[in-house]
């Protein structure tokens, strides 16, 4: 016959109560609060962007915002995370190392996995949304 074990009882009470939870709307039309940079791999072109980040959650490991750049070419990689994008202005192509080349427009999505490596090409402007998470580091042997 199995041991039979005893558990914590189960409580009635009611949970303390918490701060409701709201939904964070993506406004991809206003970047006025955007920080601005330039790649830091170029390829071609001056390329500027800007990215506002509108959310922040599980301990900063989930991210989501706004992000927009000018033309110009520019290495990608893609480490530690895992990225959905989805173009709501704009055209750009991602090129994987093969050579591979993808076309993008807006109403296009596209995920690039932890590892992705390859470059963006923009011809005059592309802005995405983005939803960003980190994956966790490989176990040790």
């Amino acid at each position: 016959m199995p041991a039979v074990t005893a558990s914590a009882p189960f409580s009635t009470a009611p949970a303390a109560p918490t701060a409701p939870v709201k939904l964070v709307r993506i406004d991809p039309s206003d970047l006025s609060q955007a920080r601005s940079g330039q790649p830091s791999r170029p390829l071609r072109g001056d390329t500027t962007y800007k990215t506002l980040d509108v959310f922040s959650g599980n301990g900063g490991k989930a991210n989501a915002g706004v992000w927009e750049a000018t033309a110009g070419a520019f290495r990608s990689h893609i480490q530690g995370y895992i990225e959905f994008c989805h173009i709501v202005e704009g055209s750009c192509r991602l090129v994987d190392p093969d050579g591979s080349v993808h076309h993008f427009q807006a109403g296009d999505s596209f995920v690039l996995p932890d590892g992705f490596s390859g470059h963006w090409e923009v011809d005059e402007r592309v802005k995405k949304v983005f939803v960003t998470t980190d994956v966790d580091a490989p176990a040790a042997a």
